[in-house]
């Protein structure tokens, strides 16, 4: 049984199309990727799951009971602290939510490192932590808030290696448990790596995807980067290229 349904779905600004008949599909403990570059409507559709925006046309079927949504401008007050960040998230996103012990806890079963880097931020101020630990530590508190389907709007952009790590890590850990998570990125390598499977947004569609070598074939492509870039060239450059 799918959680999140999504069916020819059209949406336009100023009419002026953004995304055509677009269709997707998310099951129970799924991690699916997004892939897209900036402008093709990967946030839009975010939006229009989460009911910010209203399509044109088609349906969405969202069943989800809890769902948690990382938008891409993160800009905690400067004087909080994450502390006090952590406990806004959770007011706004569980009725349930676990107590700083528990995140500790659950985060050292994944990683006893992980679970001391965040335990280091949440005393921190957020004037005084960087962009990658605000983005690690919001990212990580939703991803242990038990929604049911959470949805990140590029998560690891901008972070990192050690962030995008402990962010995947949390991921992973997310759909072992039940979580079904939805993930939008431009680059296509962790994505093709960490996820069930992934769509590519580009030109208003979204194609699916179950696997990297199914993508590299498509674009008949040597490489992540170079079926991406293929995926995302102009109709007419494609044609002339072939």
């Amino acid at each position: 049984m799918h959680l999140l349904t999504i069916k020819n779905l059209d949406f336009s600004y100023n009419s002026s199309p953004l995304l055509q008949n677009i269709t997707l599909q998310l099951k129970k403990g799924e991690a699916v990727g997004v892939l897209g570059s900036n402008g093709a409507g990967k946030t839009t559709l975010f939006d229009l799951i989460c009911n910010i925006r209203k399509p044109n046309n088609g349906t969405i079927i969202n069943s989800s009971r809890q769902q948690a949504y990382l938008t891409q401008v993160l800009t905690p007050p400067p004087l909080l602290r994450m502390s006090e960040v952590y406990q806004l998230i959770t007011h706004l996103n569980s009725r349930s939510a676990p107590d700083h012990c528990e995140v500790l806890s659950r985060l050292s079963e994944w990683s006893p490192s992980l679970s001391k880097r965040y335990a280091e931020i949440y005393k921190k101020k957020a004037s005084t932590c960087s962009y990658g630990e605000v983005r690690s530590f919001v990212t990580l508190t939703l991803l242990l808030m038990g929604s049911d389907l959470i949805i990140l709007d590029e998560p690891t952009a901008g972070v990192d290696p050690e962030f995008r790590h402990h962010i995947w890590l949390g991921i992973k850990n997310a759909s072992k448990n039940g979580a079904s998570v939805l993930i939008s990125s431009h680059y296509t390598e962790e994505i093709a790596t960490n996820c069930h499977r992934f769509y590519m947004l580009a030109h208003q569609h979204l194609e699916p995807f179950e696997n990297a070598h199914e993508f590299l074939a498509r674009y008949h492509a040597n490489s992540y980067d170079e079926a991406f870039i293929n995926a995302s060239m102009s109709q007419e450059k494609i044609g002339a290229a072939s």
